[in-house]
């Protein structure tokens, strides 16, 4: 039992069933499981990544989410993504770089 590997993390799904049945009956009866899971999620994302901020943003055609503690490191990860998206579509990266826009 301990020479097997354990998982490092929870699922989202898996935690969101343990959340879900460990509330009140009457919360359950009042809140539909799609709006719990909504909700629930948002928090899930967010307690992961205590230390980092959410920056969102356009990049020509894309919408970029990216986790990051500070804008510098946020912005290169932004590019590095925007990047790869490019290499999977075909489409060429231009030549003055991304412009990148954060959404506020």
């Amino acid at each position: 039992m301990l020479d097997r590997s354990q998982p490092k993390s929870v699922s989202s799904e898996t935690a969101l069933r343990d959340w879900w049945s460990s509330q009140p009956q009457s919360f359950r009866e009042s809140t539909s499981l799609s709006v719990a899971r909504a909700c629930f999620r948002g928090g899930y994302s967010a307690g992961k990544h205590t230390l980092e901020r959410r920056f969102v943003f356009k990049v020509g055609r894309m919408r970029i989410t990216v986790w990051a503690t500070g804008i510098a490191e946020a912005r290169q990860k932004a590019e590095a993504e925007a990047d790869f998206r490019a290499a999977q579509k075909g489409w060429p990266v231009p030549k003055a770089g991304w412009q990148l826009q954060e959404e506020r």
